[in-house]
């Protein structure tokens, strides 16, 4: 269905997409793991369902309006109307299809579950990347042989031995002139270094310094660092809107702020801006609970 390829495309961007009135696609990274059967599976994102994020946010409509050329309130009317058809089927106990994202069905009890469809990946940055079925390798255990050390004879010892008496009193000879010409060029560099240092003073007192100094205060204003990761409270057709719900925020303590018009020119108001994934993951967990259960990730 046309909808699910609208969603599997967002969810290449945005880690939460709502379907008005029916539930959230929400994703979820992983590292590469290892299977038992061998099979090796790509890092990348797996996706989720949770039917009590129902709430329009806005981000579904406007793609689906943009991408069909048609306008936001008929994108929204054809949203419900395809929510409503998937509820009947799946009141009538059919299995849903929605591909390509995986399939829906109803088990005992009127329980909804929802089942991605195998090998989906939804990290941009592991595009193409496939399961590989690795082998293991036969390693043959082989005996090291041990080469004996020949012993060198009496007399080569004999040599040898006046050889390092030998390079032992060169060495000493050497360091003996080594030491003299060191002192020589330190003394001469400390007689430079005072020479230098009795011109610099000399110049220091002839000197006259006429400092300009500006009367007026001069104030810095240093910006919260802010990251590529935003947890999004709203979007706001009118600035003044998006506005007021920033200042709402920020009295609740809150980094609260505008970050800018996205595409389809609605005004993008967030919580606070993390320069961390994981810690951005753990105050949006915490604001669902708290504040507002239809907050997201947004990455830019």
């Amino acid at each position: 269905m046309e909808v699910f390829n609208h969603i599997k495309q967002l969810l290449y961007r945005y880690d939460c997409v709502i379907l008005p009135g029916f539930g959230a696609f929400i994703t979820r990274g992983h590292s590469a793991s290892l299977q038992a059967d061998g099979t090796l599976i790509p890092p990348g994102k797996s996706v989720f369902f949770n039917r009590q994020l129902q709430t329009n946010d806005g981000l579904l409509a406007h793609h689906l309006a943009h991408s069909e050329g048609i306008t936001y309130a008929l994108a929204l009317e054809k949203l419900r109307v395809f929510s409503s058809q998937l509820f009947d089927g799946l009141q009538k106990g059919e299995t849903i299809d929605c591909d390509p994202l995986g399939h829906f069905e109803v088990q005992e009890r009127g329980a909804l579950r929802f089942k991605p469809a195998d090998r989906l990946n939804l990290a941009a940055q592991s595009f193409g990347l496939m399961p590989v079925l690795t082998h293991v390798v036969a390693r043959d255990a082989k005996e090291t042989t041990v080469i004996p050390i020949q012993r060198a004879k009496e007399v080569s010892k004999v040599i040898w031995r006046y050889a390092a008496v030998g390079l032992i009193a060169l060495s000493l000879g050497g360091f003996g002139a080594t030491y003299r010409y060191n002192e020589s060029v330190m003394a001469y560099n400390q007689e430079l270094e005072s020479q230098a240092q009795a011109y610099v003073m000399e110049q220091i007192q002839e000197a006259t310094f006429t400092p300009v100094m500006d009367p007026t205060t001069i104030a810095l204003s240093v910006q919260p660092a802010q990251g590529p990761y935003h947890l999004v409270a709203g979007a706001f057709r009118i600035a003044e809107n998006a506005s007021r719900q920033v200042n709402q925020l920020k009295s609740k303590g809150y980094s609260a702020r505008i970050i800018g018009q996205n595409k389809f020119g609605l005004h993008q108001v967030v919580f606070a801006s993390y320069e961390d994934r994981n810690h951005a993951l753990k105050a949006l967990k915490q604001i669902r609970a708290v504040e507002n259960p239809e907050a997201w990730l947004l990455i830019k």
